[in-house]
């Protein structure tokens, strides 16, 4: 089972492809996952016997609702990335319809959406039992891993405290007087003149 990727590419942008959903609590798809994905194959397979694409979706409600679809495609693409098939594939090129399982959920993964190959439509209607089964398995653990998720309390980061600022100390430049150098008037003193003692010699007669 063959298709065209340009054919792909315009089908799926002109919505000219088969849509069902399925709602369903989260207590009823954990219990029994297989029973939750029933109609799911059973949509695929009619799709695939008419030569058709299709999306089947199951939705597990809730407050953050956790999607599980089941898509034909030509790639690992999920529908509303078709545009993108190009990028991988040559347009003119015929290529085997693959089926892929979608999980989308804020808490698969850090992008919010994980998609996988389950088979060609050809492999999966060649071994169907063992391919729904593979399925299912892979659903259940990635519903289970979610509640993990969803249900482990979030690390509370704490807010570092604003590093008050501290205030601004107001610097007085304070002026230094210069002292005035006052200049001494030196005296020179005269060294006094030494007076000379004249004994008056007394003549003799």
């Amino acid at each position: 089972m063959e298709i065209n990727v340009k054919a792909f590419q315009e089908a799926i942008e002109a919505g000219n492809y088969e849509q069902t959903n399925y709602p369903i609590t989260e207590v009823a798809a954990t219990a029994g996952v297989e029973k939750a994905l029933a109609p799911v194959f059973s949509d695929v397979d009619q799709a695939l016997a008419a030569g058709k694409l299709i999306s089947a979706q199951l939705t597990i409600e809730g407050d953050e609702p956790t999607y599980v679809r089941i898509e034909t495609g030509v790639i690992n693409l999920p529908f509303e990335d078709s545009k993108k098939v190009t990028n991988f594939l040559d347009a003119d090129k015929d290529t085997p319809i693959t089926l892929n399982l979608i999980v989308v959920s804020p808490y698969v993964n850090a992008s919010g959406l994980r998609i996988d190959e389950i088979a060609t439509a050809d492999a999966y209607l060649a071994n169907k039992s063992a391919n729904m089964a593979a399925v299912a398995a892979e659903v259940h653990e990635k519903l289970a891993a979610i509640k993990t998720a969803r249900e482990t309390p979030k690390p509370i980061v704490k807010e570092a405290p604003a590093s008050r600022a501290k205030p601004t100390r107001k610097t007085s430049t304070r002026r230094t007087t210069a002292k005035k150098a006052t200049t001494r008037k030196r005296t020179t003193r005269k060294p006094a003149a030494k007076k000379r003692s004249t004994t008056s010699r007394k003549k003799e007669d």
